[in-house]
């Protein structure tokens, strides 16, 4: 199984006009998790959810996918909103209301008592490391999945908004590094968090002989570096018609995930050639996502087709 850990939360999508937002299920972790059952792979979620309406959505979005709601009880406190608003190109905005939400009920709800026996791998980022109290009930949980052998991927998602201390987030983010086997984050996140540095120098920091590093690029695509030191780049997105790019991100590390579960590829190093095809396969999958409102990541069919 795959785990993935963090927040949920419902997108509450605003148009360009004076209407009332469309909700959406959301969270980057969350929307992780819906991609990664899409994709043909068993998938869990670590996460307390609402007793509210929204909660229970979340709920059954997560059942009707497939997912595995790996924290039994539901929580009475209300579900984060993060408001989002998308300029011309389809870059979304995000407002973000989080504070005493159900999605950070860490201490009633430990994560890492919420892991499942059969975790092969575990993804986590986003609002995980946002906040310096909730950090380390995260970290333990991922600790301890490591520690029982899981393949560990890490997406920073970088939300400023919601950072509570942006030098002491660094110092978070590099926490997390040390933990990952997989690090896929973007050029916007890596001008957040280092501006200035050309991104692939900064990537390359944290590059070591056990660990893949992915880097995307928006329309220019994206690029990997392996464990054992061999580069790929993926430049071709198609002429697809991108409506927006709502949930790209969660839809590619997702992808990355599945593409190795199908291929038993966890504990083994990666060639040009496999990398290749890795980027390939998520940028299908993130490109797919983008031709459509909203987080609505494809099906491995719709992939293959």
């Amino acid at each position: 199984m795959i785990v993935s850990l963090g927040e949920s939360l419902i997108d509450l999508i605003h148009g360009s006009d004076t209407a009332e937002p469309e909700a959406r299920l959301g969270g980057s972790p969350y929307n992780v998790s819906i991609a990664l059952a899409r994709l043909g792979t068993p998938a869990g979620f670590v996460c307390p959810l609402s007793t509210d309406v929204y909660g229970q959505r979340l709920s059954k979005g997560l059942e009707e996918n497939g997912v595995r709601r790996c924290v039994g009880q539901f929580v009475d406190a209300p579900t984060a909103i993060a408001e989002v608003f998308t300029n011309q190109d389809g870059h979304p905005h995000y407002v973000f209301h989080r504070d005493h939400t159900a999605d950070r009920a860490l201490s009633e709800h430990p994560p890492i008592q919420s892991l499942p026996s059969d975790i092969h791998a575990l993804h986590f980022g986003s609002l995980v490391l946002a906040q310096e109290a909730d950090w380390p009930a995260w970290r333990d949980a991922i600790v301890e999945a490591k520690g029982r052998g899981a393949y560990v991927a890490f997406d920073p998602n970088v939300r400023v908004s919601l950072i509570d201390d942006f030098d002491r987030y660094r110092e978070r983010v590099e926490e997390a590094v040390e933990l990952a086997d997989l690090i896929k984050t973007s050029d916007e996140d890596l001008e957040l968090l280092s501006p200035g540095c050309a991104p692939e120098q900064q990537i390359q920091d944290w590059h070591t002989p056990n660990r893949t590093l992915i880097l995307t690029e928006g329309s220019k695509g994206a690029q990997a570096w392996t464990g054992p030191g061999y580069h790929a780049t993926c430049r071709d997105i198609g002429t697809a018609e991108i409506v927006d790019t709502v949930g790209a991100g969660d839809t590619f590390q997702a992808a990355l995930l599945a593409w190795m579960w199908h291929r038993n590829a966890f504990q083994l190093p990666l060639d040009s050639d496999h990398a290749h095809a890795l980027l390939q396969f998520a940028t299908k999958a993130a490109v797919l996502n983008c031709t459509r409102k909203g987080c609505q990541p494809p099906t491995l069919r719709e992939i293959e087709d």
